[in-house]
């Protein structure tokens, strides 16, 4: 099983290299992308739920805030609940962007799934898709954990 699991790690890894470099012209990074499509989705929130959202340091995703906020892609206020903290919202020109790199990844997918694919296929595609998003959302176990530490 483990040699099968590695080729599918390649493959995804693969795949998400590739539907990246289908770029609608901007020049934001795959991480700010992530925030942008996070607070698409979810809404507005704190920084640290973005932070856990993206599974990176609150440090990381103060940079990643900051630059989207300089470039007007996201706003910030005060957090009503801790003056201390600031809840991210999208923009207008936040939701603009991340909409046409949506559509840019989405047209090249829908053209190579045609070309490439039969229906069988398309269709074996899709329930993998579901079944990647379901164990995206698998919590790492405890076990796991202790030996990524230890190694």
């Amino acid at each position: 099983m483990d040699d099968k699991a590695d080729r599918l790690r390649e493959d995804v890894v693969m795949f998400t290299r590739r539907i990246r470099t289908q770029r609608s012209g901007h020049l934001l990074t795959p991480s700010q992308l992530q925030a942008l499509a996070h607070l698409d989705r979810e809404g507005p929130m704190s920084a640290r739920a973005l932070a856990d959202l993206e599974q990176v340091a609150p440090q990381s995703i103060a940079r990643t805030v900051s630059i989207l906020e300089d470039s007007g892609m996201v706003s910030r206020t005060v957090d009503p609940q801790d003056a201390r903290a600031s809840i991210v919202a999208i923009t207008a020109q936040g939701l603009q962007t991340l909409t046409a790199d949506r559509s840019r990844r989405s047209e090249w997918l829908s053209a190579a799934l045609a070309t490439e694919c039969t229906e069988a296929e398309r269709d074996l595609l899709f329930i993998a898709g579901r079944l990647l998003r379901r164990l995206a959302a698998t919590p790492e176990s405890a076990p796991q954990r202790e030996s990524l530490m230890n190694s």
